[in-house]
């Protein structure tokens, strides 16, 4: 079958050795110089790192290297992309710098507009559609009143992930909007360089260190299964709950739950100096993942403590003039350089309108089965609509997912049950973050039970030794790497197809 994916990212590369390795042509367009998505070298910001170990950011058939930090960069992210990309020799199925400006719908499959950086157009037939560009393709800047006033004043406006050389800042005033992991990051690294750095954050987030009280990492108590039947994801209920999460939730598990959250509280309270900074959150500790998980961003609260950075919170910019913020506190900051860390739009603009309608409720919120599967609509999949703490993992099941699916073994319910699993999940997760789930594509901290789910479907299974290793120490994805062969040879049989 020809293939087309879009985007060059985690999701994009692995679906594309995927589906190779199952016997399809494939060809990929990336609208960047450069292989990545969001570690693309056009934008990554300073300073950005994985919130991740590189233990368990990584593919299955790929570590990351032993000499890279715990915390990898995004520069060296990028460039383990790029060896994943020589690792499986991907390079000839990549067309870099290429745009798709639209995507019609014939009944033979797919007519895919392109257009080159150089602005010359192309037009090619596919058989299936798999976008690639996730959740994370298009940054999101808010309006504010007088930006035209101060542009024309020699401010700027822009996106973390278009902050671009930090030396840029020295000198100015810098006011950075939001309080999540890029804002965070943004402020730090800024401070360093700009006559002033002020936080406007609207609502201060529960903040996860590294390594608690400075000894043990995060990943021993999120990024399992379970640490003594208290921790990681059994301690928020899934839509289809494990027994633990169930236990967990009840009235004589609930104790176990609420010590455990009470217990990172405090300790985020004192390593951080919360309540002597007043930058305790109002919430509960248990709305760190509402919607996402954030690690704090290392040095920024020491920079707070040391006046570089300053934080208002409970505010946002109600105006914008020559050099100045009016906030909504009364107060007015100086402001030469305006950087928001305020999220990414799930759009995807090369789709027909027409099946924009069908996929995306009055909401905004994507209708997929699975994340996956626009139900009643054929020859189209997603891979990157199911944002997670292991995103190259989850990346790397759903690719199998989707081969399992071209091959027509997947057994699926029929579309009206699709769609309806899809608006229960929507609506699921609308209760459990609050509304605060990037349009129905984020499945934080709920990474392994949507695998999990996906790997039910597909008929396999970890195996016993690593799966009880879950439970007890943070996700290996390399043990999830024979489970690719043994879907494809259950599908296709034989040798490797080359």
């Amino acid at each position: 079958m020809r293939v087309c994916i879009v985007g060059a990212g985690f999701s994009g590369l692995v679906t594309a050795k995927t589906l190779i390795d199952f016997g399809h042509e494939v060809t990929v367009f990336e609208l960047a110089p450069d292989v990545g998505g969001v570690w693309s070298s056009t934008r990554s910001y300073p300073g950005v790192k994985t919130q991740n170990s590189k233990q368990t950011y990584c593919l299955s058939t790929l570590a990351m290297p032993s000499s890279y930090p715990d915390h990898p960069s995004g520069e060296q992210v990028q460039a383990y992309l790029e060896s994943y990309v020589k690792q499986h020799a991907l390079r000839e199925i990549i067309q870099l710098n290429t745009e798709v400006t639209a995507a019609e719908q014939v009944v033979e499959g797919w007519i895919i507009q392109t257009r080159s950086s150089s602005g010359s157009t192309s037009s090619h037939s596919f058989e299936h559609l798999v976008v690639c560009s996730g959740a994370f393709s298009k940054p999101f800047l808010p309006s504010f009143l007088g930006a035209e006033s101060f542009v024309a004043g020699g401010g700027r406006i822009c996106h973390t992930s278009q902050l671009g050389c930090v030396e840029d800042v020295k000198g100015k005033n810098v006011i950075i909007v939001g309080y999540g992991k890029s804002a965070c990051d943004a402020a730090q690294v800024v401070s360093d360089m700009a006559t002033s750095t002020t936080v406007v954050a609207r609502r201060l987030l529960w903040k996860l260190p590294t390594y608690v009280l400075g000894v043990l990492h995060y990943s021993y108590l999120l990024l399992n299964r379970v640490v003594s039947r208290s921790r990681g994801e059994s301690l928020f209920e899934y839509i289809r709950p494990w027994k633990s999460q169930r236990f967990l939730s009840s009235r004589l598990g609930s104790p176990i739950r609420a010590f455990a959250f009470r217990s990172l509280e405090w300790a985020a309270r004192f390593q951080y100096s919360l309540d002597s900074l007043s930058l305790l959150p109002s919430g509960p500790y248990s709305d760190i993942a509402t919607s996402t998980v954030s690690l704090a961003t290392l040095g920024f609260y020491q920079g707070v403590k040391s006046g570089r950075i300053a934080v208002i919170r409970d505010a946002s910019i109600t105006s914008l003039s020559a050099r100045s913020a009016m906030l909504s506190t009364g107060q007015q900051v100086a402001a030469d350089l305006v950087v928001c860390g305020t999220g990414w739009e799930q759009v995807v603009p090369f789709l027909p309108q027409e099946l924009h309608h069908r996929m995306i409720d009055s909401n905004g919120n994507w209708l997929l089965y699975r994340h996956i599967l626009p139900p009643a609509i054929s020859n189209l999949t997603f891979n990157g609509f199911n944002s997670s703490l292991f995103c190259p993992l989850t990346a790397e099941i759903t690719s199998l997912w989707i081969a399992s699916y071209l091959s027509g073994d997947l057994p699926l319910p029929s579309a009206e049950t699709q769609l309806v699993e899809a608006k229960e999940t929507l609506e699921w997760m609308e209760r459990r973050a609050k509304g605060k789930h990037a349009h129905g594509t984020n499945l934080v901290p709920f990474s392994l039970s949507n695998i999990d789910d996906m790997l039910g479907d597909l008929g396999l299974k970890l195996g016993r030794l690593a799966h009880l290793r879950e439970w007890l120490l943070p996700v290996d994805p390399t043990a999830y790497k024979g489970l690719g062969e043994q879907l494809r040879v259950r599908l296709v049989g034989g040798s490797k197809v080359e």
